[in-house]
């Protein structure tokens, strides 16, 4: 029996999605026992089709020396409310497109804010830039840049965004607030969908050339909400003359997570199916 498999390309990363449908041998295609969802799993699915938009979106528009950056509050200067932060934020993106203006650049960005879970701060996605400026655009605490690796794949990053941020979304989640904010000018994912012979199912999926596969990205199983079977795995393009092949989220990101955290550390998870 055929399948759908939807091919997302993101900058150097290309993920495969393959399932089955109701619409194709419905008879013979065999269900999950338990397919009837509960509202925890409709939520988890939710979540996971959150993580997977904005990896995409990070990996189609940010790259080598583009910045994750933190603003912070001094204590003694931390917003009344949620509204009075984001008058702050638009205020420092207003500053910092000037910025880039002047340097004849634009600028390109992702923003969530949080303050469920810790003082509230902002995370923001950002293209390269002389991060020094930043103490002069950001009157209210400490900037704190950290400069994306060069794997090409941020999906531990866009990961934690979204966890970091769950208790603050679902606070508004009845106002149907978005998750994060961005500008405009940012690049979409390209995605295709296509009918595919039942014979071209590999349960052990294989790199074409110029590409490998994220090994722990690979996942099967059935659907939480169709009760079909289904199978993903990331692809990521192996640059010419670009040595190791890197499978992991660098290491400065993991190091920020980690002071972050304050004591200990805290785990990458790897994303899941959506």
């Amino acid at each position: 029996m055929p399948y759908i498999m939807e091919t997302c390309v993101a900058g150097r990363t290309k993920e495969i999605s393959k399932r089955y449908s109701a619409r194709f041998g419905k008879k013979s295609i065999s269900r999950s026992p338990n397919a009837n969802p509960t509202p925890e799993a409709v939520r988890r699915v939710n979540e996971r089709g959150a993580i997977a938009k904005l990896r995409r979106l990070i990996n189609a528009n940010y790259g080598f020396q583009d910045i994750h950056l933190v603003l912070t509050y001094r204590r003694d200067n931390r917003p009344a409310s949620p509204a009075a932060a984001k008058k702050d934020l638009e205020k420092f993106l207003r500053r910092l497109r000037m910025y880039h203006q002047k340097a004849g650049t634009v600028l390109k960005y992702i923003a969530v804010t949080e303050y469920k879970k810790a003082a509230i701060h902002h995370h923001l996605i950002i293209n390269s830039m002389d991060t020094r400026i930043l103490t002069e655009l950001w009157e209210h605490g400490q900037p704190r840049p950290v400069y994306l690796d060069n794997t090409g794949n941020y999906a531990g990053l866009a990961e934690y965004l979204v966890k970091e941020t769950r208790e603050t979304y679902r606070e508004r989640e009845g106002a149907c607030q978005k998750r994060w904010s961005c500008s405009k000018n940012l690049a979409k994912p390209i995605i295709r969908k296509s009918i595919v012979r039942a014979d071209s199912w590999r349960q052990e999926p294989k790199a074409p050339p110029d590409y490998y596969i994220e090994k722990a990205s690979i996942e099967s199983g059935y659907h939480e909400i169709t009760g079909y079977g289904y199978q993903f795995y990331r692809l990521i393009k192996i640059e010419p003359g670009g040595g190791e092949r890197m499978r992991l989220v660098g290491s400065a990101i993991k190091r920020y997570i980690a002071q972050s955290a304050g004591a200990g550390t805290r785990e990458i998870l790897q994303p899941a199916f959506i």
